[in-house]
């Protein structure tokens, strides 16, 4: 399975003279963290994130109500000065290709701390894949590519290890293991359980790479998780 066969094609995007509090209210409205800008043809400009809009009003990039910021003075300041989307976008967009495999795409998030990616072809924008759209299709492909008696071992010595540990519910945690890899998904109490799981899945022999996407309470609280 490849990003093509998980991608969403209905993407959210603006152009380019988009004011900023335009932009604002699409991310408030939509519940998204980021939204792609691309011309008339499609093609990928850049990205603006709601740390795009926060670092140009002098925000505190963490805080989480950010969306107040919409009938903030400063954003009617920005709008004012006419900010728009070329003005404050991101220009280098992390992206991933139509064939890149579902652990490459985990890899790619994973790495770079995105929870989605805009799937480009010769330049243009032609569907974005999210964090959850990688579980399903692992999911999918669990079903479809049974996993092997090793792969279930490791399963099963991740979650005992989880059980010896305490504090962390199974129904709030996943764990999918295909071809040696593991990929852990869900909610745990603070960044020292996620710490901890992902050491020790680390740490069983015959797991060959451990994604970690787990989330805090904090952070599911925050409104940043996957």
């Amino acid at each position: 399975m490849q990003a093509k066969d998980i991608m969403t094609t209905d993407v959210v995007t603006v152009d380019r003279e988009m004011d900023v509090t335009s932009i604002a209210r699409i991310l408030l409205n939509h519940r998204i963290s980021a939204v792609l800008v691309v011309d008339e043809h499609g093609h990928v400009l850049g990205v603006v994130s709601e740390s795009d809009l926060m670092r140009r009003s002098g925000r505190d990039p963490g805080r989480s109500w950010w969306l107040s910021l919409v009938a903030d003075q400063k954003m009617k300041l920005l709008h004012r000065e006419g900010a728009r989307a070329k003005d404050i976008m991101t220009h280098d967009v992390i992206y991933t290709a139509k064939e890149a495999s579902l652990s490459e795409v985990a890899r790619v998030l994973e790495s770079n701390h995105v929870k989605r990616l805009p799937v480009i072809e010769g330049g243009r924008l032609v569907g974005i894949v999210s964090r959850a759209d990688v579980l399903q299709g692992l999911a999918a492909s669990g079903r479809e590519d049974e996993p092997t008696i090793e792969d279930w071992d490791i399963r099963a010595g991740i979650i005992e290890l989880m059980r010896r540990r305490g504090g962390v519910s199974m129904q709030s945690v996943n764990v999918i293991v295909l071809h040696r890899e593991v990929f852990l998904w869900g909610i745990v109490e603070d960044n020292e359980d996620r710490a901890a799981i992902s050491g020790a899945a680390e740490g069983l022999v015959g797991v060959g790479k451990v994604h970690n996407f787990l989330n805090t309470l904090f952070e599911v609280a925050r409104g940043v998780s996957n």
